[in-house]
């Protein structure tokens, strides 16, 4: 919710710039490029347009540390819009003020890759890893060069070897799990998914995507697989779902859609595989919620959401809301999580 409320800011901020005859204030035009920052959001044409030409206020206002974040991120903005002359001069200040820190090694990286000069940036990634073979901010531009080049295997190769150094890198275990799902490689994703849970077992985004990635690990299974291995896979992610939804106070959209999604698949499953009355009264328990929600923000769409409902066969009558605690509880526990992965993943994952 945090950054649901900061992306609403944001917005306000941008709508409030845009708007003919507004003076652009310097504190608001700060506090703008910060939450881009903690957002992890580039927005480069913005940054460019309102950051770009307002550097001299900016360097009036702001504390020197924060000063040179906001010359690095005009820089990176600078190199995506292609306006390199503003590039080049930010750079050069960043690297007179930090010759050899990681921020001048990346934006020189950055500015390598951006100008074309394939050989030189190899060379260059080559010259800082001899002197630094676990140079950190090298090592993901690697990465990132290999991802521009639509190279996903050699960006997968990559990003393993730094989580093999960097192992409590939340950010690159996501990437990585992105990487796996770009490859259609799902149970290597799920890995990084099990990783991530344990390192933020609190996150819902994360309870949610891991349980997207287990039922599409179902779906895979269907054609060649025996029935109690699908059902498996589907009662997992209907656990993380149900979590998520818990987790959230029934506040998740996509949590409510995936308990009925897996209600619907596990259906037509026979004997100990079948569907438990439990795990059913839930699943009608989310489709009553979403016909509320829908009812409460987006009634346009009300009749599409009962059509999809009695698609799956799921019921919007009353259901007790202690239903959801009959469900398996998600477990993030690296002994316990509801899969783990097969070795020839693991294998994959760390090689």
């Amino acid at each position: 919710m945090a950054d649901q409320n900061r992306r609403k800011q944001l917005a306000s901020l941008l709508a409030a710039f845009q708007s003919p005859g507004h003076a652009l204030p310097i504190p608001e035009l700060a506090e703008y490029l910060r939450l881009l920052r903690d957002l992890r959001i580039r927005d480069s044409d913005n940054v460019v347009t309102y950051g770009g030409h307002n550097l001299q206020q900016l360097a009036a206002a702001l504390p020197e540390e924060e000063l040179w974040l906001v010359y690095e991120q005009v820089a990176i903005a600078a190199l995506d819009s292609r306006a390199m002359a503003l590039a080049t001069s930010l750079i050069q200040k960043v690297r007179k003020k930090f010759p050899k820190s990681s921020r001048t090694h990346r934006l020189t990286s950055m500015y390598l890759e951006a100008c074309g000069e394939t050989a030189k940036l190899s060379e260059f990634h080559k010259q800082i890893l001899e002197d630094d073979e676990n140079n950190e901010a090298i090592l993901k531009r690697q990465v990132a060069v290999e991802k521009s080049k639509g190279s996903v295997s050699s960006a997968i190769e990559l990003l393993r070897k730094y989580l093999d150094t960097y192992m409590l890198d939340k950010a690159a275990w996501e990437e990585l799990g992105a990487l796996y799902l770009q490859a259609s490689l799902y149970q290597q994703a799920a890995h990084c998914y099990e990783e991530l849970l344990l390192h933020m077992p609190s996150s819902i985004a994360y309870y949610v995507q891991y349980a997207d990635i287990m039922y599409t690990i179902g779906g895979t299974h269907a054609a060649g697989h025996r029935a109690d291995v699908i059902a498996n896979d589907y009662r997992t992610a209907q656990s993380y779902y149900a979590a998520a939804v818990r987790m959230s106070e029934g506040h998740n959209i996509r949590a409510l859609y995936g308990l009925c999604a897996t209600t619907s698949q596990l259906s037509g499953l026979k004997g100990r595989n079948a569907q438990s009355k439990d795990a059913a009264d839930v699943a009608d328990l989310a489709a009553q919620t979403l016909i509320r929600r829908y009812q409460e923000e987006c009634e346009s769409l009300l009749p599409h959401v009962k059509e999809l409902i009695q698609d799956h066969n799921l019921s919007a009558a009353s259901a007790s809301q202690s239903s959801l605690a009959t469900l398996p509880a998600a477990s993030t526990s690296k002994k316990s999580l509801a899969i783990s992965p097969a070795p020839q993943t693991t294998a994959l994952v760390r090689k």
